[in-house]
């Protein structure tokens, strides 16, 4: 597929600079124009041609809907912004949908889970090592306890890993 050179994308920036009336769609814009343009390059239209052809289906209709877009899904002001977590902040003008916003979300969660899973796993190495050690084991013993510690806190991760799985699933059938 054709790309744009440097100059090229000077070009329509230029354009759009002079003919937007909203200066914070130029870089959306600019981007959906270029995927255009280089695809009429790609079908064989000089530069020039391509440019005029897909500034021919940018009109104002297109950046009028671009703004309602951005004013209705992705604005946050007043009171979303007050609400808004640092999350959404960042993610908001990005794709959610790919995987790393549901990532983030779940960070919290899971480092959660990794440091109880690792506490649990260290105890139950350590009750393991003095029975072992010992050759008794009794679970009305400190190392018992230590022990049965260990075990609730990988059944509460395999727990929660479960209804989180669950969750998703849930999700994405919807």
């Amino acid at each position: 597929m054709e790309t744009l050179n440097p100059q090229q994308v000077a070009r329509l920036h230029d354009h759009l600079i002079r003919t937007c009336p909203n200066a914070a769609l130029i870089d959306e814009l600019l981007d959906h124009l270029a995927c255009e343009v280089e695809h009429y390059m790609w079908i064989g239209l000089p530069f020039e041609s391509a440019m005029d052809k897909a500034l021919l289906e940018v009109n104002a209709g297109v950046v009028r809907e671009l703004r309602q877009t951005y004013q209705r899904e992705l604005g946050l002001r007043g009171s979303r912004l007050e609400k808004a977590s640092k999350d959404d902040i960042v993610f908001e003008f990005r794709n959610k949908a790919y995987g790393a916003y549901a990532l983030r979300q779940a960070y919290p969660q899971n480092l959660r889970n990794a440091t109880i899973m690792t506490l649990s796993l260290c105890m139950l190495l350590m009750a393991v090592m003095h029975m072992v050690g010992h050759g008794t084991f009794s679970y009305f013993s400190s190392w018992g306890a230590v022990w049965l510690t260990g075990l609730a806190g990988i059944t509460f991760v395999g727990f929660n890993w479960h209804l989180h799985q669950e969750g998703t699933q849930t999700l994405n059938l919807h």
